[in-house]
């Protein structure tokens, strides 16, 4: 199996060894195990890999756009920063949930070759 489809199914919330069950029980926390296939989900070691993604990611994104705010914002600024950390905020919780389902999948899929020696 290619390693982009247990990712791609994570980054989609589902099982990354059926693709259909769900992932997660909420927003981040796991499912026991999948409903659908009854692959357990007890190798949670995700620990900060996902957040650490999502600042590497959205880093350059946000570096330039915080430059811009403080050079365009001037008089302007008790309303330009606090609506830019909201943007902010929301857009690093939002790719946080996907980065944690992809990651997933990938340690899933690192643990099924390793398993398969």
């Amino acid at each position: 199996m290619s390693a982009f489809i247990p990712i791609t199914r994570g980054l989609c919330r589902k099982c990354p060894a059926c693709g259909e069950g769900k992932l997660f029980a909420g927003y981040l926390k796991l499912q026991p195990e999948c409903q659908h296939c009854g692959e357990a989900f007890n190798h949670d070691m995700v620990a900060d890999g996902p957040a650490w993604l999502t600042v590497l990611s959205l880093g350059p994104f946000y570096a330039p756009l915080i430059f811009l705010a403080s050079l365009k914002a001037g008089e302007h600024a008790m309303l330009v920063f606090p609506l830019l950390l909201i943007f902010m905020v929301s857009t690093a919780l939002g790719l946080l949930a996907l980065m944690k389902g992809g990651w997933l999948g990938a340690l899933w899929h690192m643990e099924q070759k390793r398993t398969a020696r």
